[in-house]
């Protein structure tokens, strides 16, 4: 009897029959070294690569805050300039509505709460203005006396004055003569 055995496949497990085959698949030292070189150039491209990944996503993701912040922005000051708007077109609807009452728009501001239609533009601003100026009459103008380099005058004469007054004096106040004259005074 000879001492040899010789692998023989058998109906076993998978690890019985691994030792055949990992003796007939010996590989010699330098070619090893260069698949496990190439492997390590491998990993170290992945890693890079993975690392530019990162980077761009990261740029990507700071540039997509930057354009959403930037959107934000425009939104605001759309919105203000909307308002703005809508406030001027509110000031030049309540000062054509105070010249027409003749009152100090300065002074209805205060008084007059705004309102709009659903395009921004003001409403009942005529009837806003009218009803403060029923509620506060003291704000409607007052009839002038007078004009300015003549002011009208606020006493009345009586006979006895116009009695004691120079001709001169009478010719220079002769209409309110003629009317203490008229009512008897």
């Amino acid at each position: 009897m000879t001492d040899t055995v010789e692998a023989q496949p058998q109906a076993g497990t998978a690890q019985e029959a691994t030792p055949a085959v990992v003796e007939a698949e010996k590989f010699d030292a330098e070619y090893v070294k260069s698949l496990r070189k190439e492997s390590a150039q491998y990993r170290t491209q992945a890693k890079e690569l993975a690392a530019k990944v990162a980077t761009y996503e990261a740029a990507q993701l700071s540039e997509t805050e930057r354009l959403q912040r930037q959107a934000q922005d425009a939104a605001a000051e759309a919105q203000a300039a909307r308002d703005e708007l809508k406030r001027a077109r509110y000031d030049a609807a309540l000062a054509g509505a105070a010249a027409k009452a003749g009152v100090d728009p300065g002074l209805l501001t205060r008084l007059v709460e705004p309102e709009y239609d659903a395009e921004g533009k003001p409403v009942n601003v005529g009837a806003a203005v009218a009803a403060v100026l029923e509620a506060y009459p003291q704000l409607k103008p007052q009839a002038q006396t007078g004009n300015a380099t003549n002011p009208g005058r606020v006493a009345k004469l009586t006979m006895e004055e116009i009695k004691k007054m120079t001709p001169e004096q009478v010719n220079a106040r002769w209409d309110e003569v003629q009317a203490a004259m008229k009512a008897g005074r």
